[in-house]
């Protein structure tokens, strides 16, 4: 196994790798999703072609899917003081995450 203290600074490092792009990945859908509902608004040229994207979209669910599984795993590292306990959580936050990436990953896929 992962030493804690190696697990603690993985996940924080994915926490801060994956931050800003999901900041700016958000703002993006924002104002497209904005100038949809408000064609006057002229911040995004493309706007519909943009907020559509496949890629985007799948890149957007593999983000929020680590960034989870990183800030998770570095919750559960702080708060939980039992080993065995710990250990259990982080294999099915990691194991549950993936799935959930799989799973929404395949349904954009099919799209």
């Amino acid at each position: 196994m992962v030493k804690r203290s190696t697990l603690v600074k993985i996940s924080l490092l994915i926490i801060e790798f994956t931050s800003l792009p999901l900041l700016l990945l958000a703002f993006i859908y924002l104002l497209s999703g904005y100038q949809m509902l408000n064609p006057s608004i002229r911040v995004i040229p493309e706007y519909r072609r943009i907020h559509v994207n496949k890629f985007l979209r799948i890149l957007a669910i593999i983000l929020v899917c680590l960034h989870s599984m990183g800030g998770l795993i570095f919750l559960v590292e702080r708060s939980v003081r039992r080993d065995v306990l710990r250990e259990i959580m982080e294999a099915a936050i990691v194991i549950g995450l993936i799935m959930l990436m799989l799973f929404f990953s395949l349904i954009e896929m099919m799209l």
